[in-house]
């Protein structure tokens, strides 16, 4: 098996269907890959069989009762039975029939960690020019545009479209479930683990996918990201700042200003809060509660992909 497709996905049947059934159009031989679906709600399975059976897909599904983006990832670490494993999201529509055998031609060249895909919102016009600080070489991915139209190396992805060789991802320790409920930051603190170690990603805009960013279901999407910010997303970008300085050194004291600025940006000085500048005490004091959690994790040492005890189960296995 060379390639694994791994999907968390709550509460989000008719979207994760029409991934798979896109994912069933692909050209790449069927019997090199394989999909992992980390169910963290009800899910039918006799529609996945269904579907899977139709366009012979190698189908596994799993399923997790902690509704934690990061932890299903890892689920899918363990299991996952290729070389590659691709993390895509449950929303996803994919045009080219080509899109899994575009990410796989990268890893020709074997000392690269992973491919960042292009990432579109629906009717929203590809970017064919970047901002100039998207080029500073430790700090440009917080300026980079996920919709740009040339292939390039980044040191980030996004989870939503993102392949890397699973002995590299094993390597660094997965992902940080620590950031809960798909918290904000947390595949940046992977990929800046991973690109530390192991050197820049490609980012190719021929593997691209639309993201529909669904408003029901999924981790990442419990609240709002406007406004007042949901406390995990709060807590997730503290986090993600004070392990990078304090315990990764994926960060830089002389760089802590943009990251500092973009999460103020974020939390406080947003365009929905600017509107209604009542609510800006609100969101400061959201924003130090979350730093106080962040604070309160910040020793944590994550020794396995998993929690001790944790418990996951399979629900379906259907192999070509």
């Amino acid at each position: 098996m060379q390639l694994s497709v791994i999907i968390p996905t709550l509460g989000r049947k008719e979207e994760v269907y029409n991934t798979l059934f896109d994912l069933g159009k692909q050209n790449l031989d069927h019997h090199i890959w394989e999909c992992l679906l980390i169910a963290q709600s009800d899910t039918d399975l006799d529609r996945l069989k269904t579907i899977a059976t139709q366009h012979q897909i190698n189908l596994r599904v799993f399923y997790s009762k902690a509704p934690n983006a990061s932890l299903a990832r890892n689920i899918g670490l363990l299991e996952a039975k290729g070389e590659i494993v691709l993390f895509l999201d449950d929303d996803l529509i994919i045009e080219s029939q080509d899109f899994l055998e575009s990410h796989l031609k990268n890893y020709d060249d074997n000392a690269l960690p992973g491919v960042y895909g292009q990432i579109k919102d629906p009717g929203i016009a590809l970017r064919t020019s970047r901002h100039k600080k998207s080029y500073h070489p430790r700090v440009g991915w917080l300026f980079f545009p996920p919709n740009f139209n040339t292939k390039c190396k980044v040191i980030n992805g996004t989870s939503c479209n993102l392949s890397v060789r699973r002995s590299f991802a094993f390597a660094v320790g997965g992902m940080d479930y620590n950031f809960g409920k798909g918290a904000h930051r947390e595949e940046s603190d992977f990929c800046l683990r991973l690109t530390k170690k192991y050197g820049s990603l490609i980012f190719d805009s021929q593997a691209g996918v639309i993201h529909l960013g669904a408003a029901a279901g999924g981790c990442r999407n419990w609240g709002k990201n406007e406004g007042i910010h949901p406390i995990h997303h709060v807590f997730g970008e503290w986090y993600f700042i004070l392990r990078g300085l304090f315990k990764h050194h994926t960060i830089k004291w002389y760089d802590l200003h943009y990251h500092l600025g973009v999460l103020f940006l974020r939390q406080i000085w947003n365009k929905a809060n600017r509107q209604h500048p009542i609510v800006i005490p609100k969101a400061i004091s959201r924003s130090v509660k979350g730093f106080f959690m962040a604070i309160g994790k910040l020793n944590y040492q994550q020794k396995h992909l998993l929690p001790e005890a944790y418990n996951y189960k399979i629900l379906l296995e259907y192999a070509i």
